[in-house]
């Protein structure tokens, strides 16, 4: 169905829900619509979401003819993946949907619903700064969406019994990857259409075409060194290695930035974290260095990140891929408690809003807290997994732990994707059911 199109269908569709809503003025048509939350949020998340090809979104950071389709088709299709979303928070058991942290992503979510169906689909090229403000506010309202979902998991975990722990930690996991995977998706198209606004050499949108995995990960070490230092008062150093091309030469491929240097900030804390403290008693007269390499294959571009932090315990390696597990202490009650109050809760939870207005367009996730939480390395799996690719783990218990970052190459103009690819997963409507009983609309 065009674009065009499927924008006058939803009109249509919002009309019958709420009537004359479309001749209304935005604040009567926001309070009509206000009235009718649940029933609009209800039946937009039994709408299919639309699969977007990589292919296809690439074209469009190429072409700014494709901005106005583009904009058409994310005032209708953003509404359907956030209802999903927040009709699937509001059903959780465990409590877990009263926390103050799900409770704040719910009502933040539900605010975009309102705000999207109370303004009008672009329909020129005039209407698109407009909306391109929008969507640019939603990206960096939205950045703490991790850190508030975790302290709302942990608030609720306070509140379960020890024989339902196990129960609980599987629920959380299935809501999770459900909910974290179709947040990049939505984050991804959103962000396309934000940076295909301006133009930037060797980029379409936030795709880069050539991109340069050891120029990442040198940015990546900067900032987890930082991190390590800031909490551990030392940091290993990490040493750079490229045994199948001269330094950082054959080794570019078409990927998104922001996300690789994510994905190698979290992995690189673990590994900074696991080896100060294995090692250093107060004398840094040895640290064992870590060591990232490179290799561009036929197929795959391959990172694998070595350290000597005294590896993970066999019975353990599975554990490490759920969220919420870690090996370090909880937060301290500045950094978001694990014994917060609600009132401790929402203090800290006003400091992250604080915090959004200096988080920069354009990051996949904000510079997080050295370990504690949980989040991170599964969250990285899903970053990998969305476009193909992975995260695998061997460990020498006694030693250390070797990763692996696997990448699809796209190609430079993503003409010949490999199938896993073709739809990211996170794009797809939400099908199945997560556990025995569960009916969100």
């Amino acid at each position: 169905m065009p674009m065009m199109h499927m924008n006058a269908a939803m009109r249509t569709w919002l009309e019958r829900l709420v009537p004359n809503a479309s001749h209304a003025s935005t604040a009567i048509r926001r309070k009509a619509l206000q009235k009718n939350v649940d029933v609009i949020l209800g039946a937009l998340a039994t709408k299919k979401a639309t699969p977007v090809s990589l292919r296809d979104l690439y074209r469009v950071g190429q072409d700014p003819r494709l901005r106005l389709s583009h904009a058409q088709f994310l005032h209708r299709e953003v509404p359907i993946r956030v209802s999903q979303r927040v009709m699937e928070l509001r059903c959780l058991p465990f409590k877990l949907s009263e926390s103050h942290g799900v409770r704040e992503v719910i009502e933040n979510y539900t605010s975009y619903v309102l705000d999207l169906l109370t303004m009008d689909p672009p329909s020129q090229d005039d209407d698109l700064d407009m909306f391109q403000r929008y969507m640019q506010y939603l990206l960096q309202d939205n950045t703490e969406v991790v850190q508030t979902m975790a302290l709302g998991v942990i608030q609720a975990r306070r509140n379960v019994g020890e024989k339902e722990l196990d129960d609980f930690a599987r629920l959380v996991d299935l809501v999770l990857v459900r909910f974290f995977t179709a947040r990049i998706g939505m984050r991804f198209i959103i962000e396309q259409f934000v940076s295909s606004g301006e133009f930037k050499a060797g980029f379409a949108g936030v795709i880069e075409s050539f991109c340069n995995p050891v120029n990442i990960a040198q940015r990546a070490a900067e900032d987890a060194s930082q991190l390590c230092r800031q909490h551990k008062g030392i940091a290993p150093k990490v040493m750079f290695h490229t045994p199948t091309a001269n330094f950082s030469q054959d080794l570019h491929f078409t990927y998104i930035p922001h996300h690789l240097h994510y994905m190698l900030t979290e992995t690189l804390k673990n590994s900074m974290r696991a080896t100060v403290e294995t090692h250093f008693d107060g004398d840094a007269s040895y640290l064992p260095p870590i060591k990232v390499v490179f290799v561009a294959g036929q197929e795959d571009m391959t990172i694998k990140v070595i350290d000597e932090g005294g590896g993970i315990p066999r019975s353990e390696t599975k554990a490490i891929w759920n969220f919420f597990h870690s090996t370090a202490e909880a937060p301290t009650p500045s950094d978001g408690p694990a014994g917060a109050t609600s009132e401790e809760m929402g203090h800290w939870l006003d400091v992250v809003k604080e915090r959004k207005n200096r988080e920069e367009l354009g990051t996949a996730e904000p510079a997080s807290a050295l370990a504690g939480y949980g989040v991170g390395l599964p969250l990285s799996r899903l970053y990998a997994r969305y476009f193909g690719g992975d995260i695998t783990i061997s460990s020498m218990e006694g030693f250390g732990t070797d990763l692996y970052l696997h990448f699809p190459k796209l190609g430079s103009n993503c003409e010949s994707l490999p199938a896993p690819v073709q739809c990211s997963p996170g794009e797809l409507d939400s099908t199945y059911v997560p556990y025995p009983g569960y009916t969100a609309y």
